[in-house]
């Protein structure tokens, strides 16, 4: 029984590892890896891409806020983005991600996001990802 077990678990182990490294060799348009994201981008506190994939372009609108442009086969308005800030922002600061981005002119691939220290906009590089 021992025996049994042990094969089954090398052989799940196995399969596991070579899809994962089947998934991961894909690179994304400005060299971002997300083999299970649809987009993503690192952005810095101007608004320019350090890398990104499945993002098209990215514009900052004023003090903190982002509009960024998806490609055409993701509907933001279905999607569930997340975004975060990046290390070297203030401690303070905070950023908010807004599937309807109606400021950012056609909402159905842009996402918005918001930025800021306190009750005020302020530039903060980030992170975004749409799983």
């Amino acid at each position: 029984m021992r025996t049994k077990l042990t094969t089954v678990i090398l052989a799940t182990t196995l399969t596991g590892g070579a899809l994962c490294a089947g998934t991961a060799a894909s690179a994304g348009t400005g060299g971002a890896q997300g083999p299970y994201a649809r987009a993503a981008a690192v952005v810095n506190a101007d608004g320019s891409v350090v890398r990104s994939k499945g993002v098209i372009d990215v514009r900052r609108l004023d003090a903190g806020r982002y509009c960024i442009k998806l490609d055409a086969d993701i509907d933001a308005t279905k999607a569930v983005p997340v975004a975060t800030k990046r290390w070297g922002a203030p401690w303070n600061a905070s950023v908010f991600v807004d599937d309807q981005a109606s400021q950012c002119g056609d909402s159905a691939n842009q996402i918005l996001i918001g930025a800021g220290n306190g009750s005020a906009g302020a530039d903060v590089p980030f992170h975004v990802i749409v799983p």
